[in-house]
């Protein structure tokens, strides 16, 4: 008997490296994401430092500089959050894209997969019938010429 051939092989496995493909994408992506928070999380806490630091200062007259100086300071920490809290956004959205490639590999993989599956219970039901076919006629002739057992 020959054994089952599935002729789309070659697609199903171009979906599979696709996939494994778009999988690591999406860690790639995960990673960048939990990187991009990192970096939001730790200007959200330098911004709270230089808060801090801002409502530590005495209420006494300080100097202009000074005040000047914590403005500044603060300036660049808000706008340092702003800049982390934008980059972890795009993080996300890729996140989001890279979940909708791999999801859309993933199904495009199982489809093939299950067209396989499908195929090959075709096969095996056609192979158990031909070798049904096969045994009836041996005992079919073994019948007509008086070999076989009664």
């Amino acid at each position: 008997m020959k054994r089952f051939v599935f002729r789309l092989e070659r697609l199903l496995q171009l979906r599979s490296r696709t996939e494994r493909e778009r999988a690591q994408e999406l860690c790639r992506a995960l990673h960048e994401e939990e990187s991009r928070r990192s970096v939001l999380d730790e200007a959200a806490a330098r911004l709270g430092r230089v808060g801090e630091q801002l409502a530590g200062t005495p209420e006494e007259v300080a100097a202009a500089g000074t005040l000047r100086n914590l403005g500044l300071t603060v300036e660049v920490a808000a706008g340092d959050m702003e800049a982390a809290a934008e980059s972890h956004r795009e993080a996300l959205e890729s996140v989001a894209a890279e979940q909708a490639r791999y999801g859309e590999a993933r199904r495009e993989r199982r489809v093939v997969e299950r067209l396989r599956e499908n195929r090959k219970a075709v096969w095996d039901g056609d192979a158990v019938r031909e070798e049904q076919k096969e045994h009836d006629g041996l005992a079919r002739h073994r019948r007509s010429t008086g070999t076989g057992a009664p």
